[in-house]
């Protein structure tokens, strides 16, 4: 199991710095819409760059997908804790359990949904700017929740080894 547990984390050390060409790419076609809107027309100059919006938009899906997926892993996105610690260590563990089997649920309805809007709407719409399929758009959202299911599913996995606890958030620490 850690073989796979670590290809897993090769894959998203991978994805994590992906999002971060996705953030950094978002700066540059945002400081390009900046400077054509605002800075090149006061100098007089008119030009129009209406696919730094678009760009910016679509980069933007992409890596919130992405950076939730890799946040998936060691449990890093936003949670309320307080309760889990403050309760006894076995109540702690099963609520965190719950909590863990309806996020998988949900990323099992945005796999399927996603899937649903790559098939039925992305092969026929088009992005209004850029003429772009919306298939690539739409793909964010059943990679990112395929990514976050198989991400939370190892996190479990390796809270159950010995020494890991399911109450820990950020790391595989224990949490007393």
């Amino acid at each position: 199991m850690t073989m796979v547990l670590d290809w897993l984390d090769r894959l998203n050390r991978a994805v994590y710095f992906l999002v971060g060409a996705l953030l950094a790419s978002i700066a540059v076609v945002v400081l390009i819409q900046v400077a054509v809107r605002f800075v090149l027309t006061a100098a007089g100059i008119n030009v129009v760059a209406p696919w730094t919006e678009e760009l910016a938009r679509y980069l933007l899906v992409w890596m919130i997908f992405l950076g939730a997926a890799v946040g998936c892993r060691k449990m890093q996105l936003i949670a309320l804790t307080f309760v889990i610690g403050w309760v006894p260590p076995v109540l702690g563990r099963a609520a965190r359990l719950v909590a863990l089997a309806l996020c998988l649920w949900f990323f099992a309805i945005l796999v399927y949904h996603g899937w649903q809007f790559v098939q039925i709407i992305g092969r026929t719409e088009l992005s209004p700017v850029m003429q772009i399929s919306k298939n690539w758009i739409f793909w964010a959202m059943p990679v990112g929740a395929t990514l976050m299911f198989v991400n939370t599913l190892a996190f479990v996995a390796e809270a159950m080894l010995p020494g890991g606890d399911l109450r820990a958030t950020g790391s595989l620490g224990a949490t007393e």
